[in-house]
């Protein structure tokens, strides 16, 4: 990379800055950033607003199973000093750019990521010793950044009423985003700025000293935002287990439009562009006419509902659908997904759905299939992903899959379409061959527009709970069988717009009540995901696994 600009600042300065700009945001690697730096240090205020643009402060954000590792860690003695350091290095990064106004650094900034303690955090860890001082800081450092934008805090944390304040007042009016909430913020009054929440709850974990609060916690907040434009609800029912919690007090799990005093509460709506549900059991009867009347629908672009339990008594996935359609006519992005064992794979609610509007650019369903003659329908889709779950089917039956025919109408009537997600099977199920008919006439030589393709096969499994299951019906795929496909597929299509062919098996929406069926490990161990693309340079395919992260 140094070799692009020379050895001096008159060599590098030949292109415009805006050139460099765009060559050093590219550069993935900072320590690659900071060699061409060394090299020439004309490139040192590019750097710097790229650096800068977006900082991350507090600890780093982990999930739940590195934090347990760093506890243990914690519990024999072993420190990690850039867990436990977090604190004092945000602080001292903070202080630094409040105090220079003017300084390259601080001017750059126009996005923040507020971290102000790890997830499934406790209180009395001593990673917590210097949060106080943390966030009584941020107030004052926001407020001399002249180009801030934007601020996502990744914490529910009642230490931010100073914050919002300060950010409300800012000249830019930079956007809020809460996008790790579970209903336990203080809200004492309106909290304009705020554009996206994020909240992820249970109803369940009471206790005898106090009643759970999460979902009026949430609502409360909902309505609190009157910019608000992106919610996000995931609720976390009381699923599986061979004893249930005991509960100590009446559950509330739907909002319940009243105040304090009992009566039913006059509350507008925020202007919702996008909604997302998940596990929430809406109230049909009482909540659902608040939502109909009250919501803007002419606004809301994206809805994504789904994985409601059917236990639990409330609606279902299909139960929503029913009550949304004549009123989310505006859509331009759909996810519909639900649990492998709830439901069947045809969904005359949701294909009626689809059928009220045509204005869709993005489609998910995730374990219904929807015929071609619905999908057709809305000839402005650029991205589809159409996936059916591998279940125990009558003798003879097999995973719905769109056909030749199909998908030569489906190129036909949505001919925008860059991504693409299918279920794909193999001819034989001895062998693993794959289906040429599908791989020759339908994807190869169709979709001229198509960018991403990604087919989903089956691994082959028998459903018995009672035996594990020794090994897949099918050939595990490896990169053998996925150049098996792909080489005869870029031969076929030729030089064209696709970057990337995935091909995978496995599934993620599955779950167990108490005891795990015999074919889960055996699902797990046959996992896989593969990705293929035509080099450019010397014509060959590549193939390489994918481990997500």
């Amino acid at each position: 990379m140094t070799r692009m600009i020379g050895t001096t600042d008159d060599k590098a300065m030949s292109l415009s800055a805006d050139v460099w700009y765009l060559i050093l945001r590219n550069v993935a690697d900072r320590a690659d950033l900071a060699r061409l730096c060394r090299v020439c240090k004309a490139l040192y205020p590019l750097a710097n607003r790229i650096l800068y643009r977006k900082i991350t402060v507090g600890p780093p954000v982990v999930d739940r199973l590195t934090h347990l590792a760093y506890l243990m860690g914690m519990s024999q003695g072993q420190h990690r000093r850039s867990k436990s350091t977090g604190w004092a290095e945000s602080l001292a990064l903070v202080r630094r750019l409040a105090a220079d106004h003017n300084s390259a650094q601080t001017t750059a900034v126009c996005e923040i990521d507020i971290v102000s303690r790890f997830e499934h955090d406790f209180e009395h860890t001593k990673l917590h010793d210097m949060r106080p001082e943390f966030e009584e800081a941020l107030p004052s450092f926001v407020s001399v950044l002249p180009n801030l934008r934007q601020v996502r805090i990744f914490s529910p944390s009642p230490a931010f009423d100073t914050l919002f304040r300060v950010l409300h007042e800012h000249p830019n009016k930079p956007e809020i985003h809460l996008l790790r909430e579970d209903g336990s913020r203080p809200v004492s009054g309106p909290m304009p700025g705020v554009v996206t929440v994020k909240v992820s709850a249970s109803p369940w974990s009471d206790t005898p000293e106090k009643p759970n609060t999460v979902i009026p916690g949430t609502e409360k907040l909902f309505f609190a935002c009157p910019d608000l434009k992106s919610f996000s609800l995931s609720v976390h029912n009381n699923y599986g287990g061979c004893m249930r919690p005991p509960i100590y007090h009446p559950i509330i799990k739907t909002f319940q439009f009243a105040s304090s005093s009992g009566d039913e509460q006059v509350v507008v709506f925020p202007p919702l562009e996008s909604l997302s549900l998940s596990g929430y059991d809406m109230d049909v009867d009482k909540e659902w006419p608040r939502w109909r009347d009250g919501l803007d629908w002419s606004r809301l672009k994206s809805l994504s509902l789904g994985l409601n339990p059917r236990y639990a008594g409330g609606p279902t996935m299909a139960d929503l659908l029913e009550q949304f359609q004549g009123h989310a006519t505006a859509l331009r992005s759909l996810t519909i997904q639900t649990w492998a064992a709830e439901g069947h794979e045809t969904c005359p609610p949701l294909e009626s759905f689809l059928a009220s509007f045509d204005a869709l650019e993005e489609l998910t369903v995730k374990r219904h299939f929807v015929p071609i003659e619905t999908l057709a329908g809305h000839s402005r889709l650029k991205r589809l992903c159409l996936h059916c779950i591998e279940t125990k089917r009558p003798e003879g039956a097999f995973r719905p899959t769109l056909g030749v025919a199909d998908l030569a109408r489906l190129d036909a009537s949505c001919p925008d379409l860059e991504s693409l997600e299918i279920d794909i099977s193999r001819d034989d199920a001895a062998s693993g061959e794959w289906p040429n008919k599908i791989l020759v006439e339908a994807l190869a030589g169709s979709f001229s527009n198509l960018r991403r393709l990604t087919l989903h096969c089956e691994v082959g499994l028998v459903f018995d709970w009672s035996r594990p299951q020794d090994k897949p019906s099918l050939p595990l795929l490896d990169e053998a069988l996925i150049r098996a496909f792909a080489e005869p597929f870029f031969a076929s299509r030729g030089a064209s717009k696709m970057e990337r062919l995935t091909i995978k098996t496995g599934e993620t929406l599955r779950r167990f009540p108490q005891w795990n069926p015999g074919y889960r490990l055996l699902e797990e161990a046959s996992t896989r995901q593969f990705n293929a693309w035509l080099q450019i340079t010397d014509g060959e395919v590549r193939v390489q696994e994918h481990f997500p992260a």
